[in-house]
């Protein structure tokens, strides 16, 4: 084996090669020889994996507290990249009594981890398989001090967990600027969002106070117009009145010329005459007659031989 080991050291972590030698020792086991078949292992050598499995594990249902069939059967699984029943196998063989054989379940069980958790997209997940390879790589060592592949894998496991730790920190601080970023975009979205609010309210407030200032200059607007045709018509009330007492006056003139008494006058003079008691003259009766008296004194003789009556003492009828 240390002839292959050297050989693999340019390649890397050394996991593949060691299952296929780890499986031909086991099968050149006398111990073995009952529990296994010349197909399985001719299937195996011959690539035929799949069909190496369905091989052991039918061997297994007779004898399924056998751990070197469990692992043989793990090696199958794992050229076959079927991981997960690889695992599964490794698992049941890590239980043998033999310790070699316990140690060589652990060695190829932690590399069935690795490759599972290289293949996990959850980098926490893949972190904590990688863990189990690194305690199943540590417990090979216990077994066998000496296992250079194991001291190689576990100090290779290791570091792609460093790296992964990195990668993870890396991610984190990346994830918190994001959403730092982020938050500062929502704020920025918010404000000019805000700023946006501010001046459409400003807008709807100055379209309102245009509108209230627009109804106040129309109802301002009607009331002048209302003061207007106000004026206007007192106006021509006024002027139809001016022209009613200038024709009224007119009337009045163009009767006094032609001997008619005012009708004023006349209507003084009817109500002058119902306010005096019956039997007795009005004032203007009264003047009437002086003046009729006065007329007729003028063809009078110098001494009448009768007395004038008083004007003021109502006359007598009989």
């Amino acid at each position: 084996m240390s002839g292959e080991i050297e050989k693999r050291q340019s390649y890397g972590p050394r996991f593949l090669k060691a299952h296929a030698a780890a499986l031909a020792v086991l099968l050149l086991w006398p111990g073995l020889v009952f529990g296994s078949s010349s197909r399985a292992l001719r299937d195996y050598k011959n690539g035929e994996y799949e069909q190496a499995l369905k091989e052991y594990q039918q061997l297994l249902e007779h004898k399924a507290d056998d751990s070197r069939l469990h692992f043989n059967a793990g090696a199958a699984a794992y050229r076959d990249h079927k991981l997960e029943e690889a695992a599964k196998q490794f698992d049941d063989a890590a239980s043998a009594t033999d310790l070699r054989l316990q140690g060589m379940a652990y060695y190829n069980r932690g590399n069935t981890l690795y490759y599972l958790g290289e293949q996990d997209p959850d980098s926490s997940k893949r972190g904590e398989t990688w863990k189990r390879a690194v305690q199943d790589f540590q417990n090979s060592l216990k077994l066998n001090p000496q296992d250079k592949d194991a001291k190689f894998n576990l100090e290779f496991v290791k570091k792609k967990i460093e790296e992964l730790k990195q990668q993870q920190s890396q991610q984190k601080k990346s994830d918190q600027k994001q959403d730092q970023d982020q938050q500062q975009q929502q704020q920025q979205q918010q404000q000019q969002q805000g700023q946006q609010d501010q001046k459409q309210d400003d807008q709807k407030q100055q379209q309102q106070q245009q509108q209230q200032d627009q109804q106040k200059q129309q109802r301002q607007s009607e009331q002048d117009q209302q003061s207007q045709q106000q004026k206007q018509d007192d106006q021509k009330q006024q002027q139809q009145a001016g022209q009613s007492q200038e024709q009224q006056e007119q009337q009045q003139q163009a009767k006094q010329a032609s001997g008619q008494p005012k009708e004023s006058d006349e209507k003084d003079k009817d109500e002058q005459a119902a306010a005096v008691p019956a039997g007795q003259m009005t004032p203007q009766q009264a003047q009437q007659l002086l003046d009729a008296q006065k007329g007729e004194e003028m063809v009078l003789p110098a001494n009448p031989k009768v007395r004038p009556s008083d004007i003021r003492r109502p006359r007598k009828d009989w």
